[in-house]
């Protein structure tokens, strides 16, 4: 965060340090890495190459129909609320059924369509899983909203819980399966996550409370303020969604199942960037609204430095090192030893990741979506037409080198067009990370303090 007083919850008037937001945010994104270690240790290992190709894609269309959801209704919902000070029912009502009704549109147009999905994508056994899309996109409705209604008063502790119950019932559920014997299904899988996206889903809407509670007031005003920031918001967000997810539909559809599970495989700690990126939009997205819509430039200078600053220092250091290991990680730990350069090309996606990660942040939270539209079209279309011809050549390693290439096209253009509102140059980067370990220091610090200050009747249990 840019200012060195606590961030004030609009919703509850409780004050919380950045350092403690940021350390739940981490953790928040620590679980799905966790999760990710479970699937490699049983999914990966014990379902046949024909069922663990049918799950990466049906995992992948899955998230498609929510991450465009997500772009098109409930980020400029926290946009818009993040903004204002008066009520938010009205808004989050709004955003509530407008992608209630998106979601499940899309997950049934998939069930019904199942039948024609299955043959184009070369996975005859991901229709048995496809019939059950509509009930998944359902039970992850309510969850999916009351984190983002969280994120809007910074209530990053409840949403680590609301994350938590879902990741911890699914792999407990796995973990049973593989004892009993009765997980060795791509559809068994989903049955697990509709389970574990229920319990997440009650759990979220008791820790929102009468946010949740619909209220009709402003309801069209809201409407359509949601569908004028969403509809640039939305083309980004497909966007977005063909960068993270483009790449396996390629590799299924030109190699078939087998070769995209191989593919996926490869691309399981790539995943650490997307969750990386979640964590920083949970901050950075209401911190920049906030301080843009105030005119404080500087606040958003000085928060973009410091986010692109702890995100390099972050993302760099751990890319040499899984570069480096990737001969042994490769077969040891994935049990893919055919796809090790797969997983070096997508690791060296780190080196730039940063300056894709904070830029389109910083654009969605000062409202400069057209430009966040623009620079991610262009890096797209480098994605998926590289992906098409390099996969038909040289497979699902011509494929990995797409990926890195868009990626690096992106983070030059959403830097460029950034730049264009909020002063950035690499050199202040530098300058800010220099200083990033007394500023940490002086965090905890302070943090430790308050603790220290803190009553012993007083507990964590006020965060949530």
């Amino acid at each position: 965060m840019p200012e060195s007083q606590s961030v004030q919850s609009p919703s509850s008037g409780r004050t919380k340090s950045p350092l403690v937001l940021a350390i739940w945010a981490a953790a928040d994104k620590v679980l799905p890495m966790i999760y990710g270690v479970a699937v490699i240790i049983i999914p990966l290992r014990i379902l046949s190459p024909e069922e663990w190709g049918a799950w990466t894609i049906f995992q992948v269309v899955f998230m498609v129909i929510v991450l465009v959801g997500d772009f098109f209704v409930l980020q400029p919902m926290v946009k818009i609320a993040a903004e204002g000070k008066e009520d938010p029912r009205p808004v989050i009502t709004a955003a509530f059924l407008l992608y209630a009704v998106f979601t499940l549109a899309l997950g049934l147009i998939v069930t019904l369509g199942r039948g024609l999905f299955a043959p184009l994508l070369k996975s005859p056994l991901v229709a048995d899983s496809f019939l059950l899309m509509t009930l998944l996109v359902l039970t992850n409705v309510v969850r999916t909203v009351a984190i983002r209604v969280l994120q809007i008063s910074y209530r990053i502790v409840a949403i680590f819980f609301v994350d938590l119950i879902y990741f911890a019932i699914l792999v407990g559920l796995m973990v049973l399966g593989e004892i009993n014997g009765t997980f060795r299904t791509s559809v068994t899988f989903v049955n697990y996550n509709v389970i574990a996206f229920t319990a997440s889903s009650v759990l979220g809407v008791i820790v929102c409370g009468r946010l949740l509670f619909p209220t009709f007031r402003n309801f069209m005003p809201s409407l359509r303020r949601l569908l004028d920031l969403g509809i640039h918001q939305g083309g980004t967000g497909m966007l977005t969604v063909l960068q993270q997810q483009s790449d396996v539909i390629i590799v299924s559809g030109l190699k078939g199942s087998v070769a995209a599970g191989l593919y996926n495989a490869a691309r399981t700690f790539y995943r650490f960037f997307d969750s990386v990126r979640d964590a920083v939009q949970l901050l950075l997205v209401p911190a920049t609204s906030r301080a843009y819509s105030q005119k404080r430039i500087e606040a958003v200078e000085e928060v973009t430095e410091l986010a692109t600053a702890a995100v390099a220092a972050l993302m760099i250091p751990l890319t040499i090192v899984m570069i480096a290991l990737a001969p042994w990680i490769v077969p040891f730990v994935l049990h893919k030893p055919d796809a090790v350069e797969e997983f070096q090309l997508l690791m060296a996606g780190g080196f730039v990741m940063p300056f894709v990660i904070v830029p389109s942040a910083v654009l969605l939270g000062i409202g400069h979506t057209r430009d966040l539209y623009r620079g991610t079209l262009i890096g797209t279309a480098v994605l998926i037409l590289g992906g098409l011809v390099l996969t038909w050549f040289l497979g699902t390693e011509g494929m990995a080198t797409a990926v890195l290439l868009g990626t690096t096209v992106t983070a030059v253009l959403l830097t460029q067009r950034m730049n264009r509102y909020v002063p950035f140059t690499i050199r202040s980067v530098l300058r800010r990370s220099r200083s990033f370990g007394p500023l940490v220091r002086d965090r905890i610090a302070q943090f430790s303090l308050s603790l220290r200050k803190t009553p012993r009747g007083e507990n964590m249990n006020d965060e949530i």
